[in-house]
């Protein structure tokens, strides 16, 4: 049986507002809202990147409610999501790490058709970002989402439909590769039931004894469930809790 973990929640209720954006929730909100829909282990953080909607200052007010005396942090951990570079690199660095006193660290590609336009340069891009930061960054943890953000390019009419089969095989062996290797973990952040690409990329976790990681990606309680959802999937697909990934400390 897996254990029902979320280490992929965000607080955002520090983020600079627009007049009338709701408030979103807070450390303690978020954590409360999690243990509801019976998370064991409850991870909060939010995005370290150079949007200027996720300004560092947000962390350091995230950071200072987590780490008030007397807030109950039993099984609760704090981190960050940090936006990888081509070189592996992530916007939040080993500074950004012991400044905010991180116990772990998610390193994601948010990518867009703003951005990157064109589909081919997206899926190499996300590619080098991970397999990167697999290879040499130390401080990340988990790779977040992989891949998370194809279908954007669906919604934008670019691609006719996204899927896994659209991937390379090549780059999918070599992250497996890496991660087994690297000893980090790979969150599952999507279920999507009917890519036959993507249940043999989590078979291959499973078959390897790659770790991996389960995350909601919640920035409202609303959506909270999704984790349970998640690994209910995983654990019904083969996954073992002695693979499941947790914070040693």
């Amino acid at each position: 049986m897996l254990i029902q973990s979320d280490y992929h929640i965000h607080a955002s209720f520090y983020r600079p507002k627009n007049p009338g954006d709701v408030a979103g929730p807070t450390v303690r909100e978020q954590i409360d809202a999690a243990r509801n829909v019976g998370n064991k282990y409850v991870g909060i953080l939010e995005h370290c990147n150079a949007s200027p909607r996720h300004p560092f200052h947000c962390l350091e007010e995230m950071a200072a409610e987590f780490y008030a005396p007397g807030f109950e942090r039993e099984n609760v951990f704090l981190g960050v999501e940090s936006d990888l570079s081509a070189d592996g690199s992530d916007h939040c660095g080993c500074s950004g790490r012991e400044k905010l006193r991180l116990d772990y660290v998610i390193g994601s590609v948010h990518a867009s058709p703003k951005t990157v336009p064109d589909f081919d340069d997206y899926l190499q891009l996300e590619y080098q970002c991970i397999t990167n930061a697999l290879k040499y960054n130390d401080n990340i943890d988990i790779i977040g989402h992989p891949y998370g953000e194809g279908v954007r390019w669906e919604k934008a009419g670019i691609i006719e439909k996204w899927s896994w089969s659209l991937i390379p095989e090549t780059y999918l062996e070599e992250i497996l590769h890496l991660a087994k290797e690297s000893g980090k973990a790979l969150e599952i952040n999507r279920c999507l039931l009917e890519d036959k690409v993507y249940i043999d990329f989590w078979s291959r976790i499973r078959d390897n004894g790659i770790i991996f990681s389960v995350g909601s990606d919640a920035h409202f309680p609303e959506t909270l469930p999704e984790a349970a959802v998640r690994t209910k999937w995983l654990e019904n697909l083969g996954l073992t809790e002695s693979n499941n990934w947790r914070i040693k400390k």
